[in-house]
């Protein structure tokens, strides 16, 4: 008889700010279908509607809600981040029913994609990519009050999941010190610098450490 087909390893994917779920697949079309072939990737729709004039290179040709930019949380004029908590209950409540191998992010993604492994809310994560993803304090702020609710006063066992944060030297929105910042922080980071802007890579080198990275997380050996 022939045996039943594996089920591939799942991967949740966030988009960046002023991006959407369609928008920050279309982008990455050239890693995704690589991906795809390898694990079952599930991009979720940010739950913030962000004003198209903020951001003219993401504005919408027309009524098409799969292309509305959204975000993750938003930032104030003196700077602080506000609605991170209601970030991380939006995606553990969409993915309640759901269960992840790693989670991959983009930009404001990556933060909340890095955060949201070591609050210990998104059982059976193991691997975690970013690209172009800020330090943002708030976001380990909340992340670290969620750990605590059920692990009062031990260290953070999130921490030794592998974590790969991408940063280009180029990058205009994003200083390479703040991803290098989101990398120590995080725990157990590979830190690898690109020669590209803000952008999630797609080149074949690239994409190549992307999936080397996964297959090695992911092996039955760190389960």
């Amino acid at each position: 008889s022939e045996l039943a087909p594996m089920n591939k390893p799942r991967i949740l994917c966030l988009h960046g700010k002023f991006q959407s779920s369609s928008i920050f697949s279309n982008k990455i079309a050239g890693a995704r279908r690589k991906l795809a072939r390898e694990y079952d990737l599930h991009f979720l729709e940010g739950p913030i509607i962000l004003t198209q004039n903020e951001n003219e290179s993401n504005a919408c040709d027309g009524g098409d809600d799969a292309d509305i930019p959204r975000g993750w949380w938003l930032r104030s004029d003196d700077g602080k981040h506000t609605m991170v908590k209601e970030a991380f209950e939006y995606v553990i409540q969409e993915t309640a029913n759901e269960k992840y191998d790693a989670i991959l992010g983009f930009s404001q993604g990556g933060t909340l994609a890095t955060a949201l492994a070591l609050s210990g809310k998104m059982n059976g994560v193991r691997a975690v990519v970013t690209a172009g993803a800020p330090y943002v304090r708030e976001a380990f702020d909340v992340a670290t009050g969620l750990y605590s609710e059920s692990n009062d006063n031990v260290e953070n066992k999130y921490l030794q999941i592998p974590k790969l944060h991408m940063a280009g030297e180029n990058d205009a929105l994003v200083a390479v010190d703040s991803t290098k910042k989101l990398c120590e922080e995080g725990g157990n980071g590979k830190f690898i610098l690109h020669e590209q802007g803000h952008l999630f890579p797609t080149r074949s080198a690239r994409v190549k450490e992307i999936m080397d990275f996964l297959q090695l997380s992911l092996s039955d050996s760190n389960c």
